[in-house]
């Protein structure tokens, strides 16, 4: 009897050896881009495409997905947890359009109706981000990773106001929800924030993706460093306006997701920095043209389409009713620059419904002193509006700054400051021919990258 037992046992542990060898490094992943809504958006595709190239470099069995509509992803995310049981690593990125209803977060398919996102209509046309999360963990997979690029900014503006809630909170971006338990998921943007579509004309991928992938070239980093180091590289890339996080649910930050083998040391392309000191990260070229006149060596250049793009969501933070104060605040003090410039203009010049120029200017000033252009600018028009010699000499130095860095709008303010100081008329001309010649460089800019096709 005992013999028996003992052979028993060994049948049993032979037979878990061979299970666990069967499984043992099983590295699996849910790949989806979605970029064709009524209004396109620029790197969806591109960045499932290439995030899809560089996991099966890294050992991974890929499943891509583009352009599906909810029962599409609902049924991949539900049949992926099966294929991925007890994987080693099961991994689901997304890319596209996603937003919160209350505390919950959504990402949105294609189909969902982009002009009427109310808290109904996006729970209604959304698929749960605890829906994916909750597929992940059923895969019992030791290392569940949930990757959202998402919540990402139209580049082509319709002027449709951002609505809101039952509790003033806009309705974009994605609420702070913490992972549950054995899921990691990393954010591409903060709290309540959008994520950039396009950073560079010479990237056809987000700013969250370009850094991933970077990332990723490195050899044995634990998931916590990897994530640490997209989000400084996204930071830098777009000026601290959009920055990352990442939520570890009660499981290992030590997993690996390269593990030394398919290490790309790609080519850098033609305006993109590498190896510049930054860890090899890509980021807007320093004292590039932008079409904007005389930008000066060592200034930082943005693309002039993008400023405009970020100034719309701002504008929209502004219009929404009831004002999101709380949440703007929340955010502000963490830094996010959108929020400051929002908060500050809205209160400040009494966009918002409330006029407390004081208060605004303050926030301003924070987001104005890391050289973020837009801010500059409107803080700019606060002290126009002010009129004191003080005031519009300073007023005057930012708006310089705020026209070197690309912002054709500054243009404009210039014009009107030429006039309030009594400068020459034909100073006061060439203003106004700037901020023109300057819409028309982001115009086109806009066009250019709407235009060319993404690549393979």
């Amino acid at each position: 009897m005992r013999r028996l037992f003992l052979l028993l046992l060994t049948l049993v542990f032979l037979y878990s050896a061979t299970a666990q060898a069967a499984t043992a490094g099983k590295r699996i992943a849910l790949v989806i881009g979605n970029a064709a809504y009524p209004q396109p958006l620029l790197n969806p595709v591109n960045d499932a495409r290439a995030m899809a190239d560089r996991l099966r470099q890294l050992g991974f069995e890929v499943l891509l997905r583009t352009d599906i509509n909810s029962a599409q992803l609902q049924k991949a995310s539900s049949e992926f947890s099966t294929q991925a049981r007890g994987a080693d690593i099961a991994l689901v990125f997304y890319a596209g359009h996603g937003a919160q209803a209350g505390e919950a977060n959504y990402v949105l398919p294609i189909g969902a109706n982009m002009n009427a996102l109310s808290s109904a209509a996006i729970q209604a046309q959304g698929v749960a981000v605890a829906s994916l999360a909750g597929d992940l963990q059923r895969s019992g997979a030791r290392g569940a990773v949930l990757i959202l690029d998402a919540c990402r900014q139209e580049y082509t503006r319709g002027g449709q106001q951002v609505p809101a809630d039952g509790n003033g909170v806009a309705s974009h971006g994605f609420s702070d929800a913490a992972a549950p338990r054995g899921v990691v998921i990393a954010y591409s943007a903060g709290p309540g924030a959008l994520a950039r579509d396009f950073w560079s004309p010479d990237s056809r991928n987000s700013p969250y993706t370009s850094a991933l992938l970077d990332a990723l070239d490195a050899p044995g980093l634990p998931m916590s460093e990897l994530f640490s180091q997209v989000a400084s590289r996204v930071a830098t890339m777009t000026h601290d306006v959009q920055k990352p996080r990442v939520s570890f649910g009660e499981t290992s930050a030590r997993l690996v997701l390269n593990m030394g083998s398919g290490k790309v040391t790609p080519e850098p392309s033609p305006g993109v920095l590498a190896n510049n000191g930054n860890g090899g990260m890509r980021a807007p070229v320093q004292g590039a043209s932008t079409g904007t006149p005389a930008a000066k060596t060592g200034v930082k250049v943005w693309p002039g389409n993008v400023l405009q793009d970020i100034n719309y969501e701002i504008r929209m933070q502004i219009a929404a009713r009831p004002f999101p104060r709380q949440q703007l605040e929340k955010r502000a003090r963490t830094g996010d620059l959108v929020a400051l410039t929002a908060l500050g203009y809205g209160i400040g010049g009494g966009d918002a419904g409330v006029k407390q120029p004081k208060a605004g200017m303050q926030w301003l000033e924070k987001a104005a002193a890391r050289d973020f252009p837009v801010a500059q600018t409107y803080l700019a028009e606060l002290l126009m509006v002010k009129g004191d010699p003080a005031s519009l000499k300073r007023a005057g130095v930012l708006l310089d700054a705020a026209s070197q860095a690309g912002y054709s709008p500054a243009h404009a303010y210039k014009f009107d400051l030429a006039r309030r100081t009594g400068a020459p008329p034909q100073e006061a001309a060439r203003h106004l021919q700037d901020a023109f010649m300057g819409l028309m460089k982001d115009y086109q800019g806009a066009a250019k990258d709407l235009m060319q096709p993404p690549k393979k």
